[in-house]
């Protein structure tokens, strides 16, 4: 999965221009934290509001954009969410973690996800749930905090910082301190091959995230246990974070990953 939707790249083979120069307006709603107003997204886009306004129109119809009733702004549409869904159910590591969640969902008997690294940070992509409760708001599509979550600062540890330096920033601003608590954490984490949070996101909660690899031994997914903190045995070498570096390395396994 890319960081960030892009326009292809230049090259001699012909193509419709027109399609790729709507597809920025597409580029920069999906770069964006919330719907947008035309003159905004227009300029994100580099082209004058009522060439925007055209390509919209069209997006609309095809359910790629959808425009708030109540402040016309515009966001992404339904059409746009399918084919998010679509391409995320091509991945590979998708199809892996499928055979080996539902065993690690019986071992624990916690919910388990998947999350993959996305333009705004640690995405969930699929997950099956327990009969213990979760937030309602942890669901596949969820982009999960960095510094604060299991699966954030998995991803922290594996991947070179500039990739999630940014992220980083703004999450502390809203409460400082927090990058150097997490920093202080990376080596710890690489070491044991595991991240445990509790209470950090979600009051009352625990998420334990273990790395998964591809062929070229790069972080491509985190498997993430979540759960109520006080049912669980959250050590490092209790049977949850056992059960998830498990399945996490067998995961990694069938992707091809090389032991270090």
């Amino acid at each position: 999965m890319t960081d960030e939707l892009a326009t292809p790249p230049k090259d001699s083979r012909r193509g419709i221009q027109s399609v790729e120069i709507g597809f920025q307006l597409i580029n920069a709603l999906a770069a964006a934290r919330g719907k947008l107003p035309l003159k905004t997204l227009a300029e994100r886009a580099g082209m004058s509001p009522s060439k925007a306004h055209l390509y919209l129109v069209s997006f609309l119809r095809l359910g790629i954009v959808a425009q708030d009733r109540v402040t016309s702004r515009y966001g992404l549409g339904p059409a746009a969410l399918q084919l998010g869904i679509s391409a995320i159910n091509q991945m590979d590591v998708i199809d892996v973690a499928r055979e080996h969640l539902p065993g690690l969902l019986e071992q624990i008997d916690t919910s388990v996800s998947l999350a993959v690294w996305g333009n705004r940070g640690p995405t969930i992509v699929f997950r099956l749930d327990s009969e213990l409760p979760l937030p309602l708001s942890v669901r596949v599509g969820y982009v999960l905090p960095l510094m604060t979550t299991g699966t954030g600062r998995t991803f922290m540890a594996h991947l070179p910082e500039r990739e999630w330096a940014s992220i980083a920033a703004v999450e502390e601003n809203t409460r400082p301190g927090l990058l150097k608590a997490a920093r202080a954490d990376l080596d710890h984490i690489r070491e044991v091959g595991i991240a445990i949070t509790q209470n950090q996101t979600h009051a009352g909660f625990f998420g334990a995230a273990s790395p998964i690899f591809d062929s070229d031994n790069t972080i491509c997914a985190a498997a993430t246990a979540m759960g109520l903190s006080h049912t669980a045995n959250l050590g490092e070498s209790g049977p949850i974070a056992q059960a998830v570096r498990a399945t996490a390395a067998l995961i990694s396994r069938d992707l091809g990953a090389r032991h270090s």
